[in-house]
């Protein structure tokens, strides 16, 4: 019984952090939407709006989601757009981050089984770059190390993609 009452609250918890993530179909969803039906979608998912900058040629917003689980661990998301215009052209770029090495490998799962496949990798040392593409709309795919001076290392995984 300890046993079955241990592995419900982990997939409850599992569950919980995955719930706030975005999922690719969403994200390119997003690039049509307007501002106003971004922020109100983050803001009901539970992100907070961290910068807000508008120019007349320009905007940029920066929202996060941050839970701690039970278990100490913390659960943290970042999603960034921002929108651009020149000479009558406009432009909208998302930038989406996670630090949950599950999330990630459900958006690689997505990609595959959604006929995207690798056209170009990089290799920065501290940052890998992967362009995934099906033909018709490509997303970037970066992989980023970040060592702390006590030796400590955090992965993000970052999808970009933009119009």
């Amino acid at each position: 019984m300890y046993k079955f009452i241990i592995s419900l609250l982990l997939i409850i918890i599992t569950t919980r952090a995955i719930s706030q993530s975005i999922g690719v179909p969403r994200l390119i969803d997003m690039l049509d939407w307007n501002t106003t039906r971004i922020d109100t979608t983050l803001k009901a998912d539970g992100y907070l709006l961290m910068q807000k900058d508008v120019d007349s040629t320009s905007s940029l917003y920066q929202y996060s989601w941050f839970d701690k689980l039970q278990d100490g661990r913390a659960v943290v998301r970042s999603f960034m757009f921002m929108d651009a215009t020149a000479r009558g052209f406009k432009s909208r770029l998302i930038t989406y981050r996670t630090y949950n090495k599950e999330e990630y490998q459900q958006i690689a799962a997505w990609l595959l089984a959604n006929n995207y496949h690798m056209t170009e990798k990089y290799d920065f040392r501290e940052a890998q770059h992967t362009i995934y593409s099906n033909g018709r709309f490509s997303i970037r795919v970066k992989v980023i190390t970040t060592q702390l001076k006590d030796g400590k290392k955090f992965i993000a995984y970052e999808l970009e993609l933009g119009k």
